[in-house]
């Protein structure tokens, strides 16, 4: 396998726009870019370097999504010791980083490090997606998304847009148990837009990101097996609710019969 090295990502994240003082919510699929050198944290530092996330004063912010899905399977959620579960290696190595906030939602939930991460971890609203979260703040604070190697499919952020358009193929659920809040054990109320398992829905959004580099609004940059992409939140956002709203089966591969 071919390596990568830190200049090669920080050449790439500069030609996808990404600049000093940016906030970033970060996919990522490693694998596609080569073996790091130095390991997994070279990724962050290439951030780092771009972006200024660990000075005294820093300037920009990493997002990067540690979901795990154990508080809707009844079990107690520790929001220090829950690890990312299927969100792939980078975001697991922003999870265990020393100055990592982790915003407070037991099943959705986002690690920050940076300028706003103190701001964006203090939010907590039933939801992740809900008016008034962390990720509607990101939406606020003009945040990219950046694929590390990760495909557009990857995207959690058009979670946000489902639950505004309001999707057939999701419906509202409530999850209630124990998180640990200040070193306490406490009892909480979470909801998610979850997934209709009578549908099974199966999406494919690819349509955003060719939509997106039509309007000159998608950069990508290559890199060994892969490539580093970005976008602005708002854009796949306003791109991916406009599709929705003209059809809110648009991205089901599988739509159900009456609504083919």
């Amino acid at each position: 396998m071919k390596e990568v090295n830190r200049q090669q990502v920080i050449d790439c994240l500069e030609q996808v726009g990404l600049r000093a003082g940016d906030g970033a919510l970060v996919h990522s699929a490693l694998q596609f870019l080569g073996r790091p050198q130095d390991g997994v944290g070279m990724y962050f530092d290439a951030l780092d370097a771009v972006l200024g996330l660990q000075t005294d004063s820093p300037a920009g912010t990493l997002a990067a999504p540690v979901f795990n899905f154990s508080f809707a399977r009844g079990e107690a959620y520790d929001p220090a010791a829950a690890p990312a579960m299927g969100m792939g290696a980078f975001s697991e190595w922003v999870r265990q980083h020393p100055e990592a906030r982790r915003t407070p939602h037991p099943m959705q939930s986002f690690s920050l490090i940076g300028k706003y991460a103190a701001a964006l971890a203090a939010l907590d609203t039933p939801s992740a997606f809900d008016d008034g979260s962390a990720v509607d703040r990101m939406l606020d604070l003009d945040f990219k998304i950046v694929l590390l190697g990760a495909d557009i499919q990857a995207v959690s952020l058009l979670h946000y847009s489902e639950q505004r358009v309001g999707v057939p193929y999701r419906y509202w659920k409530n999850f209630s148990g124990k998180v640990r809040r200040a070193g306490s054990w406490q009892e909480a109320v979470y909801r998610m837009y979850v997934r209709d398992m009578a549908i099974d829905a199966r999406l494919e959004i690819h349509e955003i990101q060719t939509t997106l580099a039509a309007r000159g609004l998608w950069r990508s940059a290559s890199l060994n097996y892969g490539q580093i992409s970005a976008c602005r939140m708002c854009d796949f956002v306003e791109t991916a609710s406009d599709l929705l709203s003209a059809d809110p089966w648009r991205f089901v591969t599988n739509r159900p019969r009456g609504e083919r």
